[in-house]
């Protein structure tokens, strides 16, 4: 169980490590040498629209009562649109490739023999960018020859560059690599208490500095709920966002809020099931999704099986 708890914690920490890195302080030494196209503070990135034949992915900066977030966009062949939140590779994908324009290759300015020959003519792949001054386009074309690179142009200056693939191949895979797939933010270790309601009832747990659960007013260990907690700790929107039924649709299982130490509200996470026969299939909203996410079942089944005795 302990070693549970520190795999939990870790996976956290991680999170929130890759979080803090939404600077170009994280650029490898690698790519400092190349070539910048646009160099601009990650505040001015409005958002970004990647086009292809099969893939129409925006990433849009926007806001709510509880503050900034990212918010994808996406349609893929025939499918549905699907808009989800974005997550903590996504920021980075924009902090890091996007923000800052760093190329593989400045070709310079392209010929129409070289804009034919690089795929570009009748391309039909864009990469937008929106700044809070303005938009900056390129047009994307073949792959280089023995390299997922690919080259592209800026349309307004007519000058050639090579893409690197670290930038495009998350673009392609859409929401796949830059969708939320965390619940929360916050670190375990800001947990101090939580209220855990639902149709069986409400209760309310402190958290020990060691990691214990204990009633809000003081007693013993419950072995129990730290079980359960550590259950919960593992819920995740990890497969995805696409295909959602109407929340109304849903039974509420249990709604956990966390507080710190301060009293001050940390966030929530809702699980909630379709009612149907096992493996019934399982959906999470929390302050990071804002909106429903599916659960592994196997991750839902795992707190229902347990929900009973905590109230």
């Amino acid at each position: 169980m302990n070693d549970l708890k520190a795999h939990i914690a870790l996976f956290v920490v991680a999170v929130v490590a890759t979080l803090l890195t939404w600077t170009r302080e994280t650029v490898d030494d690698e790519d400092r040498s190349l070539s910048v196209v646009w160099d601009r503070d990650t505040a001015d990135v409005l958002g970004l629209h990647y086009r292809t034949p099969a893939l129409d992915l925006q990433v849009l900066r926007r806001t709510d009562d509880a503050g900034g977030f990212l918010w994808g966009v996406q349609t893929r062949g025939g499918e549905e649109t699907m808009e989800f939140p974005v997550g903590a590779n996504g920021q980075h994908l924009l902090a890091t490739q996007v923000a800052v324009l760093r190329v593989q290759r400045d070709l310079g300015q392209l010929s129409p023999e070289r804009r034919t020959q690089y795929g570009l003519d009748a391309s039909e792949m864009r990469l937008s960018v929106q700044f809070s001054d303005g938009p900056r386009e390129l047009v994307v074309g073949d792959s280089v020859f023995g390299s997922a690179d690919r080259y592209a142009m800026e349309p307004a200056t007519g000058i050639g560059y090579v893409l690197s693939r670290h930038l495009l191949a998350p673009l392609d895979a859409g929401d796949g690599a830059v969708r939320e797939r965390t619940a929360h933010h916050f670190a375990e270790s800001d947990v101090a208490a939580v209220r855990i309601s639902g149709p069986g009832g409400e209760r309310r747990m402190a958290r020990t500095e060691s990691g214990d659960w204990t009633p809000i007013d003081g007693g013993a260990p419950d072995a129990g709920f730290g079980n359960f907690m550590e259950r919960v700790a593992l819920l995740s929107p990890a497969e995805g966002y696409d295909n959602l039924p109407p929340p109304q649709s849903l039974t509420l299982l249990l709604r956990v809020d966390y507080i710190d130490a301060g009293a001050d509200y940390l966030g929530f996470v809702e699980l909630l099931h379709d009612g149907g026969v096992s493996p019934r299939s399982y959906y999470l909203r929390s302050e990071a999704t804002r909106i429903l996410g599916r659960v592994p079942w196997i991750l839902g089944e795992r707190v229902e099986q347990v929900v009973e005795d905590v109230f």
